[in-house]
């Protein structure tokens, strides 16, 4: 076998194994299956896009296919559910819109008997609606309340304090007030003291003056001491003169 049939037959085996994988594949995807188109109803089309996925027990099952009005101003949400899914589909099922706080939005499949009858493709279940964010809104809405309510009473207690602290600064600094009062005691003490100084002047002068006065005065009492003494010597040897009747030679100071 020539080389270039050899080349062409690996050629032509590859692209058929390719496609047979791709078949395999499109087939386990469901490509290839039937699928069935249900309608819902919504007072609202907030919220719905046309994609989003249909779960069931949080399995995807499908996906929304189409959204329109109609001549009522109902929406209709169109979804596209595969064969192999449609016994997830009951005509008890209830659709719930999903749209949680953090996460893309869903329609919820909920099924309490599997055993009921399939959901026939001309009945039109109304979708009910969770809204996280508005149940999250409705829950944070008193607190934001309180906090409000908390915020306008720190502002009445902020100008109470505010009235108070005025008054307080009249008290205190006003022309009546405690420190006017204290600085006019004490430019009062201030002034007689300084008409005090004189006064305190002329007793140290006049201390000092008799400090030296004193001076003088010990002196003198010295000297009187002094006086004192020779005036008793001389007694005492007038004493002996007249004890002893002799003559002896007084001496005097």
């Amino acid at each position: 076998m020539k080389r270039e049939v050899k080349v062409g037959l690996f050629i032509v085996c590859t692209a058929v194994i390719i496609c047979l994988a791709l078949l395999y594949l499109a087939n386990e995807k469901g490509f290839f299956a039937g699928n069935y188109i249900f309608t819902l109803s919504s007072q609202s089309g907030d919220g719905f896009t046309e994609g989003m996925p249909v779960e069931f027990s949080g399995f995807t099952i499908g996906k929304v296919q189409k959204l329109e009005l109609n001549d009522k101003g109902l929406v209709l949400i169109k979804i596209k559910i595969p064969q192999k899914h449609l016994k997830w589909i009951k005509i008890d099922s209830t659709f719930t819109l999903y749209r949680p706080l953090i996460g893309a939005a869903r329609i919820i499949v909920t099924t309490d008997n599997l055993k009921s009858a399939a959901l026939p493709e001309d009945k039109i279940p109304e979708v009910q609606i969770v809204n996280d964010i508005n149940d999250s809104i409705e829950k944070v809405q008193p607190l934001l309340d309180k906090t409000t309510q908390i915020a306008e009473n720190l502002e009445q207690v902020s100008s109470k304090i505010d009235v108070m602290a005025g008054k307080a600064d009249m008290h205190v600094f006003g022309s009546e007030g405690t420190v006017p009062q204290v600085n006019k005691i004490l430019k009062d003490v201030n002034g007689k003291l300084e008409r005090l100084n004189p006064t305190i002047d002329n007793v140290n002068k006049i201390s000092t003056e008799a400090s030296e006065g004193l001076k003088d005065i010990g002196i003198l009492r010295s000297n009187v001491d002094d006086t004192l003494n020779a005036v008793e010597d001389v007694a005492k040897g007038v004493d002996s003169i007249i004890s002893t009747k002799k003559e002896p030679e007084i001496k005097l100071p």
